[in-house]
C-alpha cells in the first residue's frame, strides 16, 4: 500500500486550510500526555478524528486507537469524522460496529470500528471504564469532565498507553471540583517549572470560543451557512443564549464554573427575583431598611434600600453611585435614614466609610459597621439564610445576579470564614454587601423589637 498524504491542507477548494491554525497546532503536539481544556463548538472531536485517522492513513501510527466519549451519540460522531475523513483522502473505510463486554456486568455495548489495512482499528465507544481493560493503544477521553466517573475512567483507560502510546484528554470544564481540572493545573505547574509531587506532565492547549473566532472559525464553519455573519453578531449570539456568566465563562471562555464554591448560587438568586423588585415606584407604606456599601479605590458605592413586606425584605431602590464624592453618598445615605418609615440603617464604616458611619450613628437610627471577618459572616450567613427562605426579592437584573453569585467562602489558616469576590470593571460585590448590610439592619434584635412594637 502507498501511503495516503497526510491531509492538512485542502488543494482541491477554495477554502484553504482543513484545519484551522489551533488545531493544527493541536495535531503537531507529539506529546505523550496531551489535554485540550476548549470552548464548546470550535471542532476539536473534528481535530482529533483528522489525526486520528490520518495518522493511520500514513503509516504514521500503525496501531488501535480507543476513543471514548460521555455517551454513545458521541461515539458515533467520532466515528462518523473518521470516515469524513477517509472520504476525503480517497480512501474507502471498512467501518462496522462491534459489541463490547463489560467485564463486571457481562453487558455489551455498542462500539463503532474503522479498520485499517495495516490491521489497526479506530474504536469508538461510551464512556465505561471497564471496556478499557486487556486493550492497548493510543486513546483519547473526550468531555472527560463530564463523564459518570472520571477518576475509574482514567485509573481503567490510562495503563492503555503504557508503552509508548499517547493519551489525548479533551473536554469543556465542569467545574473546579473535577479530574479535569487537576489535570489541567498539573499541566499548567508542570509548564511553569512548578511540577509537585505526582505531578503528571500534561502538555495543556487551551483556545476559547473568542480565540477561536479570531483563527477563522466563522469564516471556515459559520459562514458557508450564513454568508452575512459577522464575527462580532457570531460571538454576541453565543453569548445571548448563556443564562449567565457562569455558563459563558465555563462552555465558551474555558474558565470553569464557580457555581459551587459560590455563597449564593445561582439557584438561590433566581428563585428571589421579581419583576417588581429594584422599584422606587412600587414602594408602599412598610418599614424601610437602608444598607450602604462605601466604595474604595474605583469601585462605585451602593445604596440599597429594603421594605417589609409581610415576612419577605423587597429591595425597592438601588442607587450605584460611580464617582460621586463621599459628601454626596454620605447625603443620599441620610436622606433614606431619615424617612420616617425607615427603622434602622447600616454603612460599611471601613476606611473611606468612617466618616459617614459618624454620621449616621448621630441621628440614632444607624450603625456603623466595621468589616472584619466576624462581622462579614454575621451578615452573609443570615444572608444566605432569607435567600434559601424565599424571605428577598431582588431585582431580576443580570448585573445584580452576577455581583450576588460573585461572592465566594474560603477558610483562613484557622478555619474562620472569609468571603472574597474578584475586582473587575463592574465593581467588587457592592450590590452584595449594600444588601447584606441593608439585611444586617432588618435583623439587629432591637430593631425586630422596634419592628413589633410599630
Amino acid at each position: 500500500m502507498v501511503a495516503t498524504p497526510d491531509i492538512i491542507t485542502d488543494r482541491k477548494s477554495n477554502a484553504g486550510r482543513v484545519l484551522l491554525p489551533y488545531q493544527e497546532a493541536w495535531r503537531r503536539d507529539r506529546s505523550p500526555l496531551k489535554i485540550w481544556e476548549k470552548s464548546r463548538r470550535i471542532g476539536a472531536t473534528y481535530c482529533e478524528a483528522n489525526d486520528a485517522t490520518m495518522t493511520r492513513l500514513t503509516g504514521e501510527r500503525n496501531w488501535d486507537y480507543w476513543f471514548s466519549s460521555a455517551d454513545e451519540s458521541a461515539a458515533f460522531e467520532f466515528a462518523e469524522y473518521c470516515r469524513y475523513w477517509h472520504k476525503v483522502a480517497g480512501v474507502v473505510a471498512d467501518y462496522f460496529t462491534d459489541d463490547i463486554e463489560d467485564q463486571l456486568t457481562k453487558r455489551t455495548a455498542t462500539a463503532f470500528c474503522i479498520r485499517f489495512e495495516s490491521g489497526a482499528r479506530i474504536t469508538a465507544m461510551s464512556s465505561s471504564p471497564r471496556r478499557f481493560r486487556s486493550k492497548g493503544g493510543d486513546i483519547c477521553l473526550d468531555e472527560f469532565a463530564y463523564h459518570d466517573d472520571p477518576g475509574a475512567m482514567w485509573d481503567a483507560a490510562s495503563p492503555t498507553a503504557t508503552h509508548g502510546f499517547m493519551s489525548v484528554v479533551m473536554s469543556t470544564h465542569n467545574g473546579e471540583g473535577t479530574e479535569f481540572y487537576r489535570f489541567v493545573e498539573q499541566g499548567k505547574r508542570h509548564a511553569a517549572g512548578k511540577s509537585k509531587q505526582f505531578d503528571m506532565p500534561w502538555s495543556v492547549h487551551r483556545v476559547t470560543i473568542e480565540q477561536a473566532v479570531e483563527m477563522g472559525l466563522v469564516e471556515k464553519v459559520v459562514m458557508p451557512r450564513r454568508p452575512d455573519m459577522t464575527r462580532e453578531q457570531f460571538l454576541a449570539e453565543c453569548r445571548a443564549r448563556c443564562r449567565n456568566d457562569d455558563q459563558w465563562n465555563q462552555e465558551y471562555l474555558a474558565i470553569p464554573s464557580v457555581d459551587s464554591s459560590a455563597w449564593l448560587p445561582y439557584e438561590l438568586i433566581e428563585a428571589c427575583e421579581h419583576d417588581d423588585a429594584g422599584k422606587p415606584e412600587k414602594m408602599t407604606d412598610g418599614l424601610r431598611y437602608v444598607g450602604c456599601d462605601v466604595g474604595e479605590q474605583k469601585d462605585p458605592s451602593r445604596i440599597v434600600v429594603g421594605e417589609r413586606v409581610g415576612d419577605v425584605i423587597w429591595v425597592r431602590e438601588d442607587l450605584r453611585l460611580v464617582g460621586v464624592p463621599l459628601s454626596r453618598v454620605e447625603s443620599l445615605f441620610l436622606e433614606r435614614l431619615n424617612h420616617p418609615k425607615t427603622v434602622r440603617g447600616c454603612v460599611d464604616a471601613t476606611g473611606l466609610g468612617t466618616q459617614i458611619g459618624q454620621a449616621a450613628e448621630k441621628t440614632n437610627k444607624g450603625e456603623a459597621v466595621k468589616f472584619t471577618l466576624p462581622s462579614m459572616d454575621a451578615m452573609a450567613s443570615p444572608m444566605r439564610g432569607m435567600f434559601e427562605d424565599r424571605r428577598v426579592r431582588v431585582p431580576g437584573d443580570r448585573a445584580v445576579r452576577e455581583d450576588l453569585h460573585s461572592i465566594r467562602m474560603e477558610r483562613t489558616a484557622s478555619g474562620s470564614p472569609r468571603f472574597v469576590a474578584p475586582r473587575t470593571d463592574a465593581g467588587h460585590a457592592d450590590f452584595f454587601w449594600a444588601m447584606a448590610l441593608m439585611l444586617y439592619a432588618a435583623k439587629t434584635p432591637d430593631v425586630i423589637a422596634r419592628a413589633s412594637y410599630l
